[in-house]
């Protein structure tokens, strides 16, 4: 990989020493309890007899998003970190898909965010990119485009349920080891790289969806999350130049600074299930 890649790496690992050494209560995240009704609740009329039951309400996702239910999941696994313990998330929504080209190129011209830079293997710019996931971007670029949409990045924890479900898969698609499922330069190990050169189509590659229907949770580009990790923010998933299964596995995290940005760096949005 190249030079900025392992220094993201050892970061990285920090990073995973910072965490393990947390105590276990620390590591371990609950949902904060559910307030007490309150007194005029309580007194409310029940319903009269032959009623029909109110409809119950439903979550709602603006489109190009799919919900992401309220559940509890094993955070982490065994494979390179230790199992951060039983995490609770609420109902959420996140994109089918990362940022694509197209679209922050849209939002630069609408003069709600600034342009992601350009050259090497960066996408901005490129003819026949514009479905490819835009890149060379940093966090704060990443959460504006976010908030210009009415959204946000997504958390960490949030990321990786939405990666693995509740199955405590090693992978978006399941355990089988990563081959075609993704846009990566895998078929190889952890050192050296491969050949390929730039990332891939958004959604090209339908085997790997995550449990909920999200493409790309796995390869293409590593996605900026909310989470800060110290001084710098948590990134997720892998990218298109990995060539070792370790690196895209979905509880794989990794850090860099808020102003580090680079060709396998992008991102993807989350936001609240609304009610209708």
């Amino acid at each position: 990989m190249r030079t900025q890649f392992l220094v993201g790496t050892m970061v990285a690992g920090l990073g995973l020493i910072g965490w393990l050494a947390l105590p276990a209560a620390a590591q371990t995240k609950k949902a904060p309890a559910s307030p007490a009704p309150s007194a005029s609740a309580s007194a409310a009329p029940s319903a009269k007899p032959g009623a029909k039951p109110a409809p119950a309400a439903k979550h709602k996702c603006k489109p190009g998003m799919a919900l992401i239910p309220a559940g509890t999941f094993t955070m982490g696994d065994d494979e390179t970190t230790a199992k951060a313990g039983q995490v609770t998330v609420d109902a959420f929504c996140m994109n089918r898909t990362e940022v694509t080209t197209a679209a922050y190129a849209a939002c630069v011209k609408a003069g709600k965010c600034t342009p992601a830079d350009t050259g090497r293997s960066c996408n901005a710019g490129v003819a026949g990119r514009e479905r490819h996931p835009i890149n060379c971007v940093d966090w704060n670029q990443a959460d504006a485009y976010c908030k210009a949409q009415g959204l946000r990045l997504p958390t960490e924890e949030e990321w990786e349920y939405a990666a693995r479900g509740t199955d405590g898969r090693l992978f978006p698609w399941g355990n089988a080891a990563p081959s075609d499922q993704l846009c990566w330069d895998g078929k190889g190990n952890d050192q050296g790289e491969g050949n390929r050169r730039s990332t891939c189509p958004v959604g090209a590659y339908p085997k790997g969806r995550s449990p909920f229907g999200l493409d790309d949770m796995s390869g293409n580009v590593w996605e900026w999350t909310s989470t800060p990790d110290g001084g710098a923010r948590v990134h997720r998933g892998g990218c298109w130049g990995d060539v070792g299964p370790s690196y895209v596995r979905s509880a794989y995290r990794s850090r860099f600074a808020p102003s580090f940005r680079d060709d396998y760096l992008g991102f993807r949005c989350a936001g609240s299930a609304a009610l209708p």
